[in-house]
């Protein structure tokens, strides 16, 4: 098997660097298809169902539904009846394999984004804790699943695409009749899983790729989500307590799984946090120096630029301004 990527190298999320195919190919390597199909969690009656369809070889050739219903199926089973060697051994072989199959059809927008969520989900289920992930494996994970959003296909001269599966910028039927500012599902899930898996020494300079990306769109995207997340950097809320219907939701497919473990209040002892408190800490330092009033005036005459054409692009630019009032507010960036 070949040597992964130094796991301490500096990260940096840059638009066009991709999943990253050597780091797709080990984990490949890492999980063979099981000899077995895997089973369903939730079932009445005396037959299971199982995943047959998913034992071909060629993934493109897995009907979506079964696949979307296998990823909840091995995230939500451990959750609430504990681990089953089956689920732990379909979850590392259908993630490089899943992965592949986002944005691989740009029409398929929708069904990319759950499809990338509940592939987040599945990884925060079965590697809860990133510090008894091997090195290797954690950095590979960074390297693939946490790069999704930057693949070539996603982005142009002009920034990141309008139909791009992780865009920020939705259509809601019910809430507007134009753009909304809505940077819940697969953008959210990408940021949230590189605040969980990535060193704390490694985030400074990762928030400072991230932010440095010239599209203000993309940036709109980043302060929505810094507004939606902060019960999850600044409190160490577990996603399952993030609001779904909320100014700044940032829910993704699944995310009601992660929940807090039980466990007796002991006094003194601090409550589980889902980010650790060296990768919360970091960011927000990190964030409280690279972000502030001044910048995020910057960003809002950039964005009001860009729609200056657009029709009904006044709701957009409000709700960034709402955003970027509570994240200078709730993170004390003033």
């Amino acid at each position: 098997m070949r040597a992964s990527r130094n796991n301490s190298s500096a990260y940096v999320w840059q638009p066009g660097q991709g999943p990253d195919a050597s780091a797709l190919e080990r984990l490949r390597e890492r999980a063979p298809m099981p000899g077995q199909p895997m089973g369903e969690a939730w079932f009445m009656g005396d037959e299971r169902h199982m995943f047959t369809t998913l034992m071909h070889e060629d993934p493109q050739q897995w009907p979506r539904s079964e696949l979307s219903s296998a990823l909840y199926e091995l995230s939500s089973g451990p959750v609430a009846f504990g681990p089953m060697r089956e689920w732990n051994l379909w979850f590392p072989y259908l993630l490089p394999r899943a992965l592949e199959l986002v944005g691989r059809f740009r029409a398929n927008a929708f069904e990319d984004r759950r499809l990338y969520s509940m592939l987040v989900t599945a990884t925060f289920v079965h590697c809860p804790d990133p510090e008894q992930v091997s090195p290797g494996l954690r950095r590979d994970l960074l390297d693939t699943l946490g790069r999704a959003m930057l693949a070539p296909s996603h982005w142009s001269a002009c920034g990141l695409a309008g139909d791009a599966f992780c865009s920020p910028v939705q259509r809601l039927p019910g809430v507007h009749p134009g753009d909304s500012l809505y940077p819940a599902d697969a953008f959210s899930a990408s940021c949230t899983l590189i605040a969980k898996y990535l060193q704390p020494e490694l985030i400074g300079d990762w928030l400072t790729s991230a932010l440095a990306i010239d599209d203000p769109y993309w940036r709109a995207g980043w302060v929505a989500w810094l507004a939606g997340a902060a019960p999850m950097l600044l409190d160490g809320a577990y996603p399952d307590a993030l609001p779904l219907k909320d100014e700044h939701s940032i829910v993704w497919e699944g995310s009601h799984l992660l929940q807090a473990p039980s466990a007796l209040v002991v006094p003194g002892l601090a409550p589980a946090s889902f980010l650790g408190s060296g990768s919360r800490h970091a960011l927000v330092s990190a964030l409280r120096k690279q972000l502030n009033r001044e910048r995020l005036q910057r960003w809002d005459a950039r964005l009001a630029e860009a729609g200056a054409q657009r029709s009904d692009f006044d709701y957009f630019v409000l709700e960034y301004r709402n955003a970027a009032r509570f994240v200078l507010g709730r993170y004390r960036l003033d």
